[in-house]
């Protein structure tokens, strides 16, 4: 997963995107997607951020994480958790006014029977069996636990947002993802703000306050995870030096890098390739 526009690779029964997933110390950088997704948490910690908002997760709790917001995730430990990412095509099925609608993004574990949650965690459990046997006619009987969830999400879950607000945000929201395509293109150079703001017609400052509410986090530590992403792929994927990939990938700031790198992955990026050469070594044996 990059940094911004996420393509997702919908089941093609289903149309949906439904997998378990086992992280650990895995920082995601902020992006975005057109699907609605929703993720729930089995093991583990997770630190979310969506927006100006930040969630720190534990097991049961549910996150949801509307179209187009911008967000990054973090996750701490042994972290495990179901995602589901619904597209546009069963969302336009809600309401007529379903481009208006803002799900809540945070459901904590409850033991009520009545709650969002507990109903929710019930259609996943139901999800996890559906997608784990694949019995024929399996795909029919997962749409219907979809649209359960859909439902439970739209009665009990969501609000709606004025026209206003929509077109503001959207204006906003272009602004962000230009600046992020910017960054792609550019992160191996030296990148100024100035020259980022005038690209988009405002202030700096207007800029940098655009950019925390919008990704919770400054630019230049936007900046600085996918530098530090790109750079955790080379270090994994080649043998080139690790003074080669911090040049590489305009990393300068190596005291600043080292922490932000333990933080994410737990290790140093030396320890790190050690256990990756001697988890190779394993499976060559094998």
């Amino acid at each position: 997963m990059y940094c911004e526009h996420e393509t997702i690779h919908d089941d093609n029964l289903t149309q949906v995107y439904f997998s378990a997933i086992e992280n650990s110390d895995i920082l995601v950088p902020a992006h975005w997607h057109r699907h609605l997704e929703v993720l729930y948490l089995t093991e583990g910690k997770m630190n979310a951020y969506i927006n100006e908002a930040s969630y720190e997760l534990l097991p049961s709790d549910i996150l949801i994480v509307n179209p187009q917001d911008i967000h990054y995730t973090h996750a701490l430990r042994d972290c495990r958790y179901y995602l589901l990412q619904i597209p546009s095509a069963h969302l336009e099925r809600i309401s007529m006014d379903w481009k208006l609608l803002h799900f809540s993004e945070y459901l904590p574990h409850h033991s009520s029977p009545d709650s969002l949650n507990f109903q929710l965690r019930e259609l996943f459990q139901e999800f996890m069996a559906l997608d784990r046997k694949r019995e024929k006619g399996w795909h029919l009987l997962f749409l219907t636990r979809l649209y359960h969830l859909l439902y439970l999400l739209y009665t009990q879950g969501s609000s709606l947002l004025s026209v206003q607000t929509k077109k503001r945000t959207e204006r906003d929201f272009l602004r962000i993802e230009q600046s992020m395509q910017y960054v792609r293109r550019h992160y191996r150079e030296p990148i100024s703000l100035n020259e980022i703001a005038e690209q988009l017609s405002v202030t700096p400052e207007y800029f940098c306050r655009l950019f925390k509410k919008y990704t919770g986090q400054t630019f230049f530590t936007y900046v600085s995870q996918v530098r530090l992403l790109r750079f955790y792929q080379e270090l994994i994927q080649t043998d080139e030096s690790i003074t080669f990939l911090l040049e590489k990938n305009g990393i300068t700031n190596y005291k600043q890098f080292m922490r932000m790198f333990k933080e994410a992955y737990g290790t140093t990026p030396h320890k790190l390739r050690m256990q990756q050469d001697i988890r190779q070594k394993q499976r060559s044996k094998e």
